[in-house]
This record gives C-alpha cells, sequence and structure tokens, in this order.
C-alpha cells in the first residue's frame, strides 16, 4: 500500500471518528426533559436547578410543563420560572415566560395549586403585563370563588406589581435570582384565606 493509500485511509477514519463523535451528542435539553420527569425528586431536583441556569429558551417550556404536573417540586420550578422571567428585559416586547405560565392559570383541567402557584410566577417576575390576567382571577372570571386560593394569589400579585394602592414586597426579592443556582430558593406555602 501506498503512503498516500495510507493517509487516505487515516484521513478518512479520523472524519468517520469525528463524524460518530458528533452523532453521539447528546441533547443536554433533551436530557434534562427526560430527567425533569424522572420518577426520582433527586433527579427531577438537579434538572429544575440545571433548567433554571439554562440559557436555552426551550427551558421555559419544560419548567412550565412541569409546573402543571409535578405536585411534588411545583414550588421549586416556580423560582426558576421566576429566574427565567426576569431575564426578560421589559422593553421587549413579549415575555415567553409570562405567555407559557399564562396557559398554566387558564387551564381549568389543572389543580387550583398548580394554577395558584403559576399565579404567584406571575406577579413574583414583577412584569406589568401579566396584570389584566390577574385581574380576570381576582374578579373571580378565571377561578371558582368556592375555592379562593387563586383569587387571593392573583390579588397579592396584584399588590407586587403595584396594581393597588396597596403594596406588597416580592416574596424573592429582585436581584436575588441574578446568577447561578446551587440550591432552590425556599418559598412560603399557600393557604387558603381565612373565612
Amino acid at each position: 500500500m501506498t503512503h498516500r493509500a495510507k493517509q487516505g485511509i487515516v484521513i478518512a477514519m479520523g472524519v468517520g471518528l469525528v463524524s460518530l463523535l458528533v452523532g453521539c451528542a447528546i441533547d443536554p435539553m433533551e436530557e434534562l426533559s427526560r430527567k425533569i420527569e424522572s420518577p426520582r425528586t433527586t433527579t427531577r431536583e438537579q434538572a429544575i436547578i440545571a433548567l433554571a441556569n439554562s440559557r436555552d429558551s426551550r427551558a421555559i417550556e419544560l419548567l412550565s410543563d412541569a409546573l402543571s404536573s409535578d405536585e411534588e417540586l411545583y414550588d421549586e420550578i416556580a423560582v426558576a420560572l421566576v429566574k427565567h422571567g426576569r431575564r426578560i428585559p421589559v422593553s421587549r416586547e413579549t415575555n415567553p415566560v409570562i405567555e407559557q405560565v399564562s396557559k398554566v392559570v387558564k387551564n381549568t383541567h389543572l389543580g387550583e395549586q398548580f394554577r395558584a402557584r403559576a399565579i404567584w410566577v406571575l406577579g413574583e417576575i414583577g412584569d406589568r403585563r401579566s396584570v389584566p390576567l390577574l385581574q380576570q382571577v381576582a374578579t373571580g372570571s378565571l377561578a371558582d370563588p368556592k375555592k379562593p386560593i387563586m383569587m387571593q394569589q392573583a390579588a397579592e400579585a396584584l399588590e407586587k406589581l403595584g396594581f393597588n394602592s396597596t403594596g406588597r414586597s416580592y416574596e424573592l426579592p429582585m436581584g436575588s435570582l441574578a446568577e447561578d443556582l446551587e440550591v432552590i430558593p425556599q418559598i412560603s406555602q399557600m393557604k387558603p384565606p381565612p373565612e
């Protein structure tokens, strides 16, 4: 075999190896989409942290889907969505986090706790584009008045956004989620209003 033939074979093998390695690379979002649906709580928690820190726009949809289904970790998922929502400049025409989370709020097939936590997310993001939807919930047109937790969350979110004369502090102060998270901050549990 000639030297030139050997070089051709080595180059072909190198190109083949590179193609194989590139083809085998796993998209990190595909891996995280599997992990966020894992039966193991710790695996889902790790996925939530990774998605919270991700700059990939697909993380918003993965987190939004998980917010409407993960009864055990929806508080942590909510914090991750707040982090993403606060990254979007108010000057931008739309906020994809608000759009995705609004779908959760409007989904009447979901349990009240999921929808109420989604309302909390809208208030914590701090973007006044959420006001019309929050007003609908607060007045009862998108919430069951017999189950007032959604209406209460909407009223509190409107206070955070400065819509009412009485204000309310953010549970997660502005700037507190600016750095990459190693642990998701704890937030208070939602409780029904006193009767």
